[in-house]
C-alpha cells in the first residue's frame, strides 16, 4: 500500500504575516492531499485566536477522521497535537512528555486500520526547546510503555517538530530501530523558517515495516505564509499481509 503522510506545525493557525487564518492551513493541506496528517501546535490556550475547535474544524474542512491530544487545557481552551486520517482510526492515546516546569508536551499515538489485519501506528509529537529537556523527552519516547508497546508486527511512523537545530541525525534516536526518512533518502527536507528554510526542525522517522519513497517540504506561495513551518511530506509503502491462498478442490477422475 502506498500512502502519503504530512507532518505540519501549524502555529495555532497564525501565519508569518501575524494573521490568524485556519482556512489557509486547510488550503495548504488540500494542496498536499495526504492520507495521514500529523499536526502540532493545534489550538490556542492563550486565547489569542477566536476558534476553540481548531482540530474539529480542520477535520470537518478536509473530511477526515480525527484524534486530538491536548497537552494544555486552560479555561476550556486546548492546545496540542492532532492526527487526521483517511484511514479509520482504531484507537488513540496521548502520552505525556512534559519535563519539570517547562511547557507541557506530549506525543499523540493513533493506530490506523490499513486492512488485512494490520495497523499503522502513527505518533505526532512536539519536543521542547532546550537540549536537556529534549533528551529527557526522547528517553521517555523510547521507553517500553510508548514506542515498544506498539505491536511489532505492525509498521510504525514517528513524526513532528523535534526542535532539533542540527541537520544531522538526532543522536538518541539514530541508535534505535527507527530511522530518519530524510537521511535514508538523502534529502535535505528543511522546513524552518518558511521564507528561507535552513533547519530540519520537523522530522519523520519510520521502522523497518515502512519503506520511504520520497520526502520533501511542501513549498508554495500559500505554505510560505500559512505557518512559520513548511509541511513535510513523506510518500511511503506500508506492508499488507498476503491472504492465504486457497487450493482448488481435488477432482477425482474415474
Amino acid at each position: 500500500m502506498e500512502l502519503r503522510l504530512v507532518s505540519y506545525n501549524i502555529h495555532s493557525g497564525i501565519g508569518t504575516d501575524g494573521r490568524f487564518d485556519l482556512g489557509r492551513v486547510g488550503a495548504v493541506l488540500r494542496e498536499v492531499d495526504a492520507d495521514i496528517v500529523a499536526l502540532q501546535e493545534v489550538g490556542d490556550f492563550r486565547a489569542v485566536t477566536p476558534r476553540e475547535d481548531q482540530p474539529e474544524h480542520l477535520a470537518d474542512m478536509l473530511g477526515l477522521h480525527m484524534a486530538f491530544g491536548p497537552n494544555v487545557v486552560r479555561n476550556g481552551r486546548r492546545y496540542g497535537n492532532a492526527i487526521l486520517s483517511r484511514l479509520p482510526i482504531v484507537k488513540s492515546r496521548n502520552y505525556d512528555l512534559s519535563v519539570g516546569r517547562r511547557e507541557p508536551r506530549g506525543a499523540l499515538r493513533c493506530d490506523l486500520d490499513i486492512g488485512g489485519g494490520l495497523q499503522l501506528h502513527v505518533f505526532s509529537l512536539h519536543l521542547g526547546l532546550r537540549l536537556g529537556e529534549r533528551r529527557r523527552q526522547e528517553a521517555l519516547l523510547l521507553s517500553s510503555d510508548i514506542l515498544r508497546d506498539a505491536a511489532r508486527k505492525d509498521p510504525l511512523v514517528v513524526c513532528g517538530d523535534f526542535n532539533y537545530w542540527g541537520n544531522g541525525p538526532v543522536p538518541s534516536l539514530v541508535r534505535q530501530a527507527i530511522h530518519d526518512a530524510a537521511l535514508e533518502l538523502g534529502a535535505p527536507a528543511r522546513t524552518y523558517p518558511t521564507r528561507l528554510p535552513l533547519l530540519r526542525l520537523d522530522r519523520i522517522f519510520v521502522d523497518a515495516g515502512v519503506r520511504p519513497l520520497s520526502i520533501h517540504p511542501h513549498r508554495t506561495e500559500l505554505s510560505r505564509v500559512a505557518s512559520d513551518h513548511l509541511p513535510l511530506v513523506l510518500r511511503f509503502e506500508a506492508p499488507i499481509p498476503v491472504e492465504p491462498s486457497v487450493s482448488p478442490p481435488v477432482q477425482l477422475i474415474g
